[in-house]
């Protein structure tokens, strides 16, 4: 469901909702209990931390052991490689953060 779907089913305003999911507002029990409602789910699911997503990875990489032999180095590497790229990824965004700071505080003494 979309949040201004939630929404509108629990009789939240959705700017409302947003923040509610991004704890930044918080909600008294009627509420909750309209969100748990709305969603069709117990209240006690509402406080479970594992997203589908994490459920998702877990459940791929306890099947890497059931993979042949040598294809978990594979994955290793794979997995490797790919913590690799994101690491430059982001020295190379922070290095050219710094370079615009230093850019900007050049042009200001203009």
């Amino acid at each position: 469901m979309h949040q201004s779907q939630v929404a509108k089913k629990s009789g939240v305003i959705a700017s409302t909702y947003s923040r509610i999911e991004t704890c930044i507002v918080s909600l008294n029990l009627t509420t909750f209990i309209s969100i748990a409602e709305a969603l069709e789910v117990p209240m006690a699911e509402l406080f479970k931390r594992t997203e589908l997503k994490d459920k998702a990875l877990i459940q791929k990489l306890e099947m890497i052991n059931g993979l042949s032999e040598y294809n978990p180095s594979v994955v290793e590497i794979l997995l490797d490689s790919i913590i690799e790229k994101d690491k430059l990824e982001k020295s190379q965004e922070v290095k050219m953060k710094k370079r615009f700071a230093e850019l900007e505080r050049v042009r200001k003494n203009f």
